[in-house]
């Protein structure tokens, strides 16, 4: 088959692809990566694959039961940073950001199929609530990103 087409649905192997392009975006910085959400988190940064969701546009099927996949993969990203001030909300918010960034560099410039698992990849919606609440701040600041990416790809019957 070629890239971006496969027998089945390609939702594993596109979020596998995912943190692939996660840590080869982010080689050489201290940050855990990984499918699925850890904790203890050993490092003060963050990306962690979570859901996936798959939806199937029907005016796609083909007479040869071909259709086109629609895969959302979503990601927590997010950094903690020492301190209770303002100075320390500020170096978490935009070091989230940054590995945000980052990501959605890679994957537009360097990786649009995600290693052959998909047609195209790219960046969708991100959401933070942007500040530590009060009662959770403990000994820092952190933020943390809900981020999505889409990506479209092909299964077709052999």
């Amino acid at each position: 088959m070629a890239t971006g087409i496969s027998e089945m649905t390609a939702q594993s192997t596109a979020r596998a692809a995912l943190v692939a392009a996660a840590k080869a975006a982010l080689a050489g910085e201290e940050v855990d990566i990984g499918s699925g959400f850890r904790w203890p988190i050993a490092s003060n940064d963050w990306v962690y694959a979570t859901e996936t969701d798959s939806d199937i546009d029907p005016t796609t099927i083909g007479p040869r039961r071909t259709l086109t996949e629609r895969i959302t993969l979503s990601l927590s990203i997010g950094s903690w940073r020492p301190g209770g001030d303002q100075e320390a909300e500020n170096a978490a918010h935009d070091r989230a950001f940054e590995l945000l960034g980052s990501i959605q560099n890679h994957v537009r410039k360097n990786d649009i199929t995600l290693g052959g698992t998909v047609l195209w990849c790219l960046p969708g919606s991100s959401t933070s609530a942007g500040a530590t609440a009060e009662g959770d701040s403990g000994e820092g600041r952190l933020t943390e990103i809900a981020a999505t990416f889409v990506c479209e790809h092909r299964i077709a019957t052999a």
